[in-house]
């Protein structure tokens, strides 16, 4: 398969960039629900997010302020509230931390959002932090505010972190956006676990056109959807989707390279040539700053390099081929 041409997706900056701004914000790709908080004094350092589509998390430091916070769904804890939340995690983390947790509390946020809090304090040597919870229905927040000191007894990081937790908003109703589905399978595919990808980059489909440009993101998120699935092993849904896209938007090239790439898998040279010359006699619509593959160095069309004739043809449309 061929590398994602659009590297700008790719890159943990343009999730960053993504964000709401002065914002860290929490979402799913299908399910319900947006958690956001003031993030303006924080460096995000690390996403992540589960293949099932059910949990997206964000760790992100303030000096020696350190956060971590996840959006998930708990199927087996209907009719959540912020509290019971808190306290069902307490209980499924076991013993050490049910024997930490101090000082449990429930405030509301400046948005009218129900806060479950609990004051952690470990064994020496750990974190002392600050978790706060929100909930609704299956949908639980759990945002963590660590320090390596006594959290209790640092008067600015204590108050830093009130300040923070006033700025909590969470609606539980609100639907994912296509931007939302779009990041959660970009980490996916940066992590390369491909069942999540494939999951998420069918459910931005669902909503591309919502987006700013339907069009082209429609090319964007088909041709990745096609290479998850293609890298997957699953080259017959590779292909649909291709056939599928094929009938909507003949123009695209890339629809025809990958099925080229489906094809070489396949060991079809008659079909892997075919598909290469319609996508080659197309290349003049692909998107803005993307470039046509080189099929010479592709790890799919490089299968079928011991068919002589197929080879020979292929080298005519490698840049890297002197005519």
């Amino acid at each position: 398969m061929k590398t994602f041409l659009i590297t700008l997706l790719l890159s943990t900056s343009a999730i960053v960039a993504a964000q709401v701004p002065e914002k860290l914000s929490f979402a799913l790709p299908e399910h319900p629900g947006k958690l956001t908080l003031d993030g303006s004094s924080f460096k995000v350092s690390e996403f992540s997010a589960k293949p099932n589509g059910n949990e997206w998390g964000i760790r992100a430091e303030n000096g020696d302020l350190h956060f971590l916070g996840f959006l998930f769904v708990w199927p087996e804890k209907p009719g959540l509230t912020a509290a019971t939340c808190r306290d069902e995690m307490l209980k499924s983390e076991g013993p050490e931390s049910l024997a930490a947790a101090n000082n449990r509390s429930v405030v509301r946020s400046s948005s009218g959002v129900d806060i479950a809090l609990v004051l952690m304090i470990p064994k020496a040597g750990n974190l002392s932090a600050i978790r706060a919870f929100v909930a609704s229905g299956n949908l639980c927040g759990d945002l963590t505010f660590s320090m390596h000191q006594p959290i209790t007894k640092q008067i600015v990081p204590m108050q830093k972190v009130k300040d923070i937790l006033q700025t909590i908003q969470f609606d539980p109703a609100a639907n994912p956006t296509f931007q939302d589905a779009l990041l959660y399978a970009t980490l996916e595919w940066n992590h390369h676990q491909l069942e999540g990808a494939t999951y998420a980059y069918k459910a931005a489909l669902k909503l591309v056109d919502s987006s700013d440009d339907p069009v082209k993101w429609r090319r964007v998120v088909t041709d990745q959807l096609s290479m998850s699935l293609g890298m997957a092993g699953d080259l017959k849904q590779s292909r649909a989707v291709n056939e599928a896209a094929i009938e909507r938007d003949p123009l695209y090239p890339m629809y025809y390279y990958d099925l080229a790439c489906a094809d070489a898998e396949a060991g079809d040279a008659a079909a892997a040539r075919t598909h290469l010359q319609q996508a080659f006699a197309r290349k003049g619509n692909t998107l803005p700053g993307e470039t046509m593959p080189d099929p010479a160095s592709d790890d799919s069309i490089l299968k079928l390099k011991g068919n002589k004739d197929f080879w020979a043809f292929v080298q005519t449309l490698s840049p890297k081929v002197k005519p």
